[in-house]
């Protein structure tokens, strides 16, 4: 028996030399720009992940590398911006990944003879009548620049909710889905822990630049502080239903992690709108009422919102007058709304500008913008969606799709009010990711069901056709 004896080679030098200088360049970046460093962590990430399967990736089918790409878009989306190149900023990660999957997935469509499964169809059509009346709201919209700038927007938001929806295909879809909201979660409320520690932001962020005093302040992925309270109390329900629907001891230790620290995180954003989503939790309570003199907990007082609305000044006051011109906008309109991207111009110019140029109410953008039949169809698309999800919570016979089906029937209803929080939801991702949730969770429970149906029929089949003695004979002449 002999053995075959290992030689150094040149490649094995060349590994071991650009893994040290790898490990330089990341370790002298961390010291002095901690956000480069982990930019250069994860380009080295991709690059050995593309290195190391390279031979798997050349066996791949384009179907599959699509379908990879498609369900990896809603997390891009969630992470928006902070992925994007310093030199250009406007070229992140999620923009060149949808880019390559229209491109592809278009060219792949026309060469596909089956349709790509989806059974949510007819709880789609409000929404795409919602987005044709937007349209034709630029006929009359004053500002036609910010009215195509919106359309954009939503059109961009709408790839996410397709994509998302998509994950409903396949049950093996719809897990690997799960398991990138679940990075996409961890990333999110993880990176607040260094922006408390250690004063790191991301570039997205408006409290990098942003004069202020609430330095205790987390934003992480988003642009402010409702806006990650907002997504937080969003994820809160699905992590509740978690102590239903399993008795694992990892996914409970994980779950229970994933709330102290997203709670951690809440509470430093100083929302007081994204509370009405956490009431599920029975916290907000006494954060409503408390009487700390701590300056992170005083801003969640109830009894200070209260007093500013009375007194016309601060937080309270801005959002009642925020709402009154939002509904005078659609009256002066004759309730046909003032097109696409126009409240925010409105309210923002004038003799009555509050200085600020969005709603800070998805549900009062939609009436201002769209009047009573964009407000109209978009709300029937929600309540829909709600009404579908019920039974699916209450009785689908799959556990994954029934808790996926609870969590989002309780995140839903949480929206509905918890919109308030984002100063414009048309490109808060969360949104329309839960959205596209709920369709794929109403699409898989019909797929599942027919193919159910299906099965049992073609057993009846097999049982009427006859197995066994006296098959394929006429039926009198059986005995």
């Amino acid at each position: 028996m002999t053995t075959r004896s290992t030689r150094f080679s040149a490649v094995d030098a060349a590994l071991i030399g650009g893994g040290a200088l790898i490990t330089a360049l990341v370790a002298a970046a961390a010291t002095r720009m901690p956000v480069a460093a982990l930019g250069l962590l994860l380009i080295v990430a991709l690059a050995a992940v593309v290195l190391l399967g390279r031979e798997r990736f050349a066996r791949a089918r384009v179907g599959a590398v699509l379908t990879a790409l498609l369900v990896s878009l809603p997390l891009l989306a969630l992470l928006g911006p902070s992925f994007a190149l310093p030199q250009v900023p406007q070229a992140f990660l999620f923009r060149i990944v949808l880019a390559v999957v229209i491109y592809a997935g278009v060219c792949y469509l026309l060469l596909r003879r089956d349709p790509m499964p989806f059974a949510a169809k007819d709880l789609l059509l409000p929404a795409m009548l919602w987005f044709a009346w937007l349209l034709l709201g630029l006929i009359w919209a004053p500002d036609k620049l910010a009215g195509l700038n919106y359309i954009a927007i939503v059109v961009t938001m709408a790839a996410v909710l397709l994509a998302t929806a998509a994950a409903g295909g396949t049950r093996r879809r719809l897990v690997w889905f799960g398991y990138t909201m679940l990075f996409g979660y961890a990333f999110v409320v993880g990176f607040t822990v260094l922006e408390a520690r250690l004063g790191v932001r991301l570039p997205t962020s408006r409290l990098l630049t942003a004069y202020t005093s609430q330095t205790y302040a987390v934003t992480s992925v988003f642009h402010n502080q409702n806006d990650l309270a907002t997504y937080i109390a969003m994820c809160w329900p699905f992590m509740l239903c978690a102590f239903f629907f399993t008795r694992r001891f990892r996914w409970l230790g994980l779950t229970l992690l994933f709330m102290a620290i997203g709670a951690a995180a809440f509470v430093r954003t100083g929302s007081r709108s994204g509370l009405v989503i956490v009431a599920l939790c029975g916290a907000s309570g006494w954060l409503l009422f408390n009487n700390s003199s701590n300056d992170m907990l005083r801003q969640f007082r109830l009894e200070a919102l209260l007093s500013q609305a009375a007194s016309n000044k601060g937080s309270g006051a801005i959002r009642s007058s925020l709402t009154e011109r939002g509904l005078q906008i659609a009256g002066d309109t004759g309730f046909v709304g003032a097109g696409p991207g126009q409240a925010e111009g409105i309210i923002g110019s004038g003799i009555n500008a509050l200085g600020i140029t969005n709603l800070h109410n998805w549900w009062l953008e939609t009436y201002a913008d769209g009047g009573l039949i964009g407000f109209a169809l978009h709300f029937v698309f929600f309540l829909l969606l709600v009404v579908a999800l019920w039974p699916i919570a209450r009785h689908d016979p799959d556990p994954l799709t029934r808790y996926l089906a609870c969590g989002t029937w309780l995140a839903l209803l949480g929206w509905t009010i918890g919109s308030v929080g984002p100063s414009s939801s048309v490109s808060f991702a969360p949104m329309w990711i839960l959205y596209g949730l709920g369709l794929a969770v109403v699409s898989r429970a019909r797929l599942a069901a027919r193919q159910r149906t299906k099965k049992l029929e073609e057993n009846d089949a097999a049982a009427l056709g006859g197995e066994g003695p006296g098959a394929g004979e006429p039926a009198e002449a059986r005995p």
